[in-house]
């Protein structure tokens, strides 16, 4: 055996629930697991001591956007800002930085308009303010609405598909909605594949640093230039290189059906697969988000009469995606977080003839967050997979009712509720949009508080899960998400050697506490990516 790990608490999250004292490894795969006295009299090369350790498989986060959160790490971070002129203040700072050698544009996300004294967008005027020269962007934490400064636009109003969202973008305010947010980026410079690698890189560190061994992320259309082939080069000479440190299943997003049926067309197919390096489902987005008010909804608003949000794609341009989807044996996974465009990629997918023929349908929706009990129940009955961020506890549980009514509250974050109907459920975290913290993301699923422990009882306390419920979110059911349940999310003779160890027992600890436990350790295919300095004795 090249390695065993003992005298720990061994969560296998197999169906028996077993617990073990140790696991051995070889060749990157779990090749025992028993007691400890078994493991003593087994031969080994190294063997550490887990002192009573918790050692669980390791996390997979299944939503997020790891390229752009390495392009936001470089950028002007705004998340912190209490006010419209904090985040001018911090974009100035970032251009008197570069005075020497001047920028050729400004990109700076996270600012949040309910976190402000004042409650408001910045505005193009204040952005032209800080440079006239160069285009400025800053976009809002959910990544949906911006506001951009007049080089900024001149430059948008150039590129070829600016037709198509002229309808989202207000030249007098500087104001961009959805796809015109998503499209500013043609704007930019690409970054070289060099960068791109080196974005991975980082990226990969800091997850690993959490716990993860995998992700499922949404990266070709995420830095600026949108060259998802050179992204998708990068990705795969680092994997050739075995310098990838996670198992990597990308959600392909583009913005528009013609671009997302050429990549089809290209011969690209979910489950092709390097060794991390995994193609998995098409992504589309429906609609937008709920703070900037786009989420697409069955009712208006109810702090702003009449609207109800955008939809991205007509219902008989959906029915036409997913009946090509299934035809080309492609996944997918959608962004809903409104009931309205929940209720349109359900009957999508319900009105497919070809799902039954395809052997990759496994669809998705992203986020699920306005949903209700018949949403549910067709979920369920469709066999939908529920892409979940408990994170989004902690961001959403003061603006939701206001935004939708006491009245539509029933059913929504509903997490519990999906797991007791059987939905097939999995967690991740939307970063950059919120942190991929997997403590935190395992507190907020099972507290239902904030991070400040809050309230009490818990917002929307029937939701909670169980700290088994929401560890097997990131393990056990994120793996049934990449088709991957015989290689990973459990620890069971003959799976991937990801593990990660956790100072504590997130199991038996007070709930609370389960939010500031340590990662010690995270083993990727029997390679150590990550170790804590701490008394881990080998």
């Amino acid at each position: 055996m090249e390695k065993i790990f003992f005298n720990g608490c061994i969560r296998t999250l197999d169906d028996a629930g077993s617990v073990a004292e140790a696991v051995g490894i070889e060749n990157g795969k779990i090749a025992f697991i028993g007691t400890n006295e078994e493991a003593q009299k087994i031969p080994c090369e190294e063997k550490t001591d887990l002192q009573g350790r918790l050692l669980l498989p390791g996390f997979v986060d299944t939503h997020l956007h790891m390229l752009h959160y390495a392009f936001v790490e470089r950028s002007v971070k705004l998340f912190d800002c209490k006010s419209v002129e904090e985040a001018l203040k911090a974009a100035h700072k970032r251009l008197e930085e570069h005075a020497g050698k001047p920028l050729t544009w400004l990109y700076c996300r996270g600012w949040n308009e309910e976190h402000f004294d004042e409650p408001r967008y910045p505005l193009k005027e204040e952005l032209d303010a800080l440079s006239k020269e160069i285009p400025i962007i800053m976009v809002r934490v959910c990544g949906h609405v911006a506001v951009c400064n007049t080089p900024g636009l001149e430059r948008l109003k150039k590129i070829p598909q600016f037709a198509e969202i002229a309808k989202d973008v207000d030249f007098e305010t500087g104001l961009l909605k959805e796809n015109a947010v998503q499209f500013y980026s043609s704007v930019l410079e690409a970054p070289s594949q060099e960068e791109v690698e080196s974005y991975i890189v980082y990226s990969a560190k800091k997850l690993n640093e959490c716990g993860f061994t995998g992700v499922q992320s949404d990266d070709l259309a995420s830095l600026p230039g949108k060259n998802w082939k050179r992204i998708m080069n990068a990705y795969k000479a680092l994997d050739a290189r075995g310098e990838l440190n996670v198992r990597h299943y990308e959600q392909c997003l583009f913005e528009r059906a013609e671009d997302a049926k050429a990549f089809i067309e290209e011969g690209y197919r979910t489950g092709q697969r390097g060794d991390h390096f995994t193609i998995g489902p098409m992504k589309l987005i429906q609609d937008g988000s709920l703070g900037a008010r786009t989420a697409a909804m069955n009712e208006p608003y109810e702090d702003s009469p009449g609207n109800t949000g955008i939809i991205t794609f007509t219902q008989e341009e959906l029915d036409d995606l997913f009946a090509f989807f299934d035809r080309h044996q492609m996944q997918a996974a959608v962004h809903c977080i409104g009931d309205r465009a929940m209720d349109m990629v359900i009957e999508a997918i319900a009105k497919s003839p070809y799902r039954k023929d395809n052997a990759k349908n496994r669809h998705g929706i992203v986020h699920c967050q306005i949903t209700n009990p018949r949403i549910l129940k067709e979920m369920k009955e469709h066999d939908i997979l529920a892409y979940i961020q408990p994170v989004f506890v902690d961001l959403d549980m003061n603006t939701v009712e206001p935004a939708i009514g006491a009245h539509r509250m029933e059913g929504i974050y509903a997490w519990k509720s999906m797991l007791d109907l059987g939905i097939h459920a999995s967690g991740g975290s939307d970063a950059p949009v919120d942190s991929f913290d997997a403590m935190e993301n395992i507190y907020f699923a099972v507290t239902r508080k904030n991070i400040y422990g809050e309230p009490e009882e818990g917002w929307i306390p029937s939701e909670r899960l169980s700290v088994d419920e929401a560890v097997k979110l990131f393990t056990k059911d994120a793996a049934y998400a990449s088709y991957t349940e015989d290689e990973n999310g459990t620890i069971e003779i003959g799976k991937n050697a990801d593990f990660v160890i956790l100072e504590k027992d997130i199991y038996k600890i007070d709930q609370n506490e389960i939010k500031t436990t340590k990662v010690d350790m995270t083993i990727l295919g029997g390679r150590t990516v990550y170790e804590r300095k701490c008394d881990i004795k080998k």
